[in-house]
C-alpha cells in the first residue's frame, strides 16, 4: 500500500524542516566566522541564524503577519546576496582574505594570526614567510613560524576553503528560510479558506416556501388568526326591547 500524505501535513513538514535547517546552518556559520576570523561580516551569519525565529513570530502574531513576511523577505534577500558576494568571483574573495590578514598584520594582532595558523597548522598567508607569526624583528626572521611551529604549508588555501563553505552555509540558510516562508504563506491561505467555508456552512438560509398546498394552508391559518383577533361589538336583543308608549 503506497504511503500517502496530504498537502497540509507536507507544508507543515516543509515549514519545520526548513526553519530548523536554516537555524542550524546559520548558527554553524556564525560560530565558524567568529572562530576562524573570516572576512565575512559577522552580522550576515548572525542574521541568517535569527531569521528562523521570525517564522515562529509570524505564526503567533497573526495581526502583523503581512509586515513580518515583508521584513523576512527583504532580510533573506540581503543575506543571500551578501553571502554570494563572498563566494563569487574568486578574485574578490582572495582580495577580502588578503585585506583581512593585512589588517591583522598592520595592527600586530598576534592573537588573530596565531589562531588561524594553529587552526589550519600553517604559516603565513600566501607563503610560509608571508606576514607570518612570530613577526619579523631583531630576534626573528621570516622563517620563525616554520622553525618554531614546524608547519609546512601556507594558510591561504585552507582559509579560503572555509570562507567559501561558510558562505555557502549562509546562502543555504537563506534558501531554506524562503522554503519555510512559502510553506507559511500556503498554510495561511488554507487556514483562511477553511474559516470561510466554516462560516458559510453555519450561515442559515431562509427560503420562502412556494408550494401551493402549503401556501393555501398558511393563508387559512392567517385568516383564522385574523378572525380570532377581530373585536365584536354587543348586538341589541329583540326580546328585551323597551316600550315607552303613552296611552
Amino acid at each position: 500500500m503506497p504511503f500517502k500524505i496530504d498537502t497540509t501535513t507536507l507544508l507543515y513538514i516543509m515549514l519545520v524542516v526548513g526553519g530548523a535547517i536554516s537555524l542550524i546552518l546559520g548558527a554553524l556559520s556564525w560560530a565558524r566566522t567568529a572562530a576562524l576570523l573570516l572576512p565575512l561580516p559577522t552580522w550576515v551569519p548572525a542574521t541568517a541564524t535569527l531569521i528562523s525565529p521570525i517564522i515562529v513570530l509570524t505564526l503567533i502574531a497573526t495581526t502583523v503577519s503581512s509586515i513580518l513576511n515583508q521584513i523576512q523577505t527583504i532580510i533573506s534577500t540581503i543575506v543571500a546576496t551578501v553571502a554570494l558576494a563572498y563566494i563569487f568571483p574568486d578574485s574578490i574573495l582572495s582580495c577580502n582574505l588578503d585585506q583581512q590578514w593585512q589588517a591583522f598584520f598592520q595592527s600586530k594582532n598576534s592573537h588573530a594570526i596565531r589562531s588561524i595558523q594553529d587552526e589550519f597548522r600553517c604559516c603565513g598567508l600566501r607563503s610560509l614567510h608571508d606576514r607570518a607569526w612570530p613577526f619579523k624583528d631583531r630576534n626573528h626572521g621570516d622563517n620563525a613560524c616554520e622553525l618554531q611551529l614546524g608547519y609546512q604549508r601556507s594558510c591561504f588555501a585552507p582559509w579560503r576553503e572555509h570562507q567559501q563553505s561558510t558562505s555557502w552555509m549562509v546562502f543555504a540558510a537563506a534558501v531554506f528560510v524562503f522554503a519555510a516562508k512559502i510553506a507559511l504563506i500556503r498554510l495561511s491561505g488554507r487556514r483562511i479558506s477553511w474559516v470561510s467555508r466554516q462560516s458559510a456552512s453555519r450561515r442559515p438560509d431562509y427560503q420562502r416556501i412556494s408550494h401551493p398546498a402549503v401556501q393555501d394552508e398558511e393563508d387559512t391559518q392567517n385568516g383564522a388568526h385574523g378572525e380570532a383577533q377581530r373585536t365584536f361589538l354587543p348586538q341589541p336583543n329583540p326580546e328585551y326591547r323597551d316600550n315607552w308608549e303613552v296611552d
